[in-house]
């Protein structure tokens, strides 16, 4: 599979095929539409549905690990929603032939690929994500809040140092620096990664990311892991030592990624979302005077039929915990 021109990382192949493992037996698949139309992509994870069932193995179908879902790649203007018409229909015998049930897509919310599929997905809300704008003169003066330029200035002060880690070799502090995050936030498993799958990330995704790190005294008290393709960077993941929050060594990472971002003729860098931390939510705020992007989960049913059978298995097999989950059946 080699496609190369799509706009962020995680449209990537090697993106879907890195995060496959992320969830329980699954499998990446891409489908893709070519016609005279246009162009459609699309990576989705496959996984076997764990509801015992007489009969042939259900599969569900789940966007990997951050934020793509399909998008089209070229397309005839006029002919937009024949394109999309054209794939829909395409990609239900796909989903026919692999018995696929389900589908969950976590919609890129900078790109709006969304807004061209809207029409074949409910919806569900799952807050914001915050960004910023580096197109203008100057990011620090125009997009930081004047507290947060007080942070950047106070690493400064406190003697806070900067190192650039393109292969990996700070790895092992970055993950110490990770796991007092993750004890501290009580992450959930999902978005736990091993220090071994952050040394193969270097592998897999070479030139596309790096480590920066604030130091004081030699001693690494904040790190991000960076992701970059097209005009996107992206503050993947981020591990901090409460010790020394103090110093301010995060606000200056970030500093120093939008720096580089600029450097490298970057547009947007991207800072995620802070769920229901408030003071996580602040902190990024303070970065940009962007508005936040809308964070839509697209999900539908594609075999009625099935679903209606699973759902009606688990029910009587081990009960329904959460009423409100898509798929009911993984409820």
């Amino acid at each position: 599979m080699m496609v190369t021109s799509v706009p962020d990382i995680y449209f990537l192949p090697e993106w879907g095929k890195f995060f496959e493992t992320k969830e329980q037996d699954g499998k990446v698949h891409y489908f893709e539409v070519k016609h005279e139309w246009g162009h459609v992509f699309y990576q989705f994870i496959v996984r076997p549905i764990p509801v015992q069932m007489e009969g042939p193995t259900y599969y569900d179908a789940i966007t990997p690990y951050g934020f793509s879902g399909p998008i089209i790649l070229s397309v005839e203007p006029e002919k937009k929603q024949q394109l999309v018409e054209h794939f829909d229909k395409e990609f239900q015998k796909y989903c026919d032939e692999h018995r696929i049930v389900t589908e969950y897509v976590r919609f890129n919310p900078w790109l709006k690929n969304r807004q061209d599929f809207e029409q074949l997905y409910e919806f569900r809300d799952n807050g914001h994500t915050l960004y910023i704008d580096l197109t203008g003169e100057d990011f620090f003066m125009e997009q930081f809040a004047s507290v947060t330029r007080r942070q950047v200035r106070k690493a400064w002060k406190n003697n806070v140092e900067i190192e650039i880690d393109y292969t990996g070799e700070s790895v092992c502090e970055f993950h110490r620096l990770y796991m007092l995050t993750v004890q501290k936030n009580q992450i959930a498993p999902y978005y736990l990664f091993s220090e071994e799958s952050l040394r193969s990330s270097f592998e897999k995704f070479k030139g596309k990311q790096f480590l920066i790190s604030a130091k004081h005294e030699g001693r690494y008290i904040s790190s991000s892991l960076m992701i970059h393709h097209g005009d996107y960077l992206h503050y993947h993941l981020a591990a901090n030592d409460p010790e020394f929050y103090s110093l301010a060594g995060n606000s200056l990472v970030i500093y120093e990624a939008c720096r580089w971002a600029v450097e490298h003729g970057k547009k947007q860098l991207h800072l995620g979302g802070a769920g229901s931390d408030e003071n996580l939510y602040r902190f990024k705020r303070n970065f940009t005077k962007t508005e936040p992007l809308q964070l839509l989960m697209g999900k539908r049913i594609l075999n009625q039929q099935a679903y209606d059978q699973l759902v009606e298995a688990k029910r009587q097999s081990e009960g329904i915990q959460y009423p409100g989950y898509f798929p009911l059946y993984r409820g």
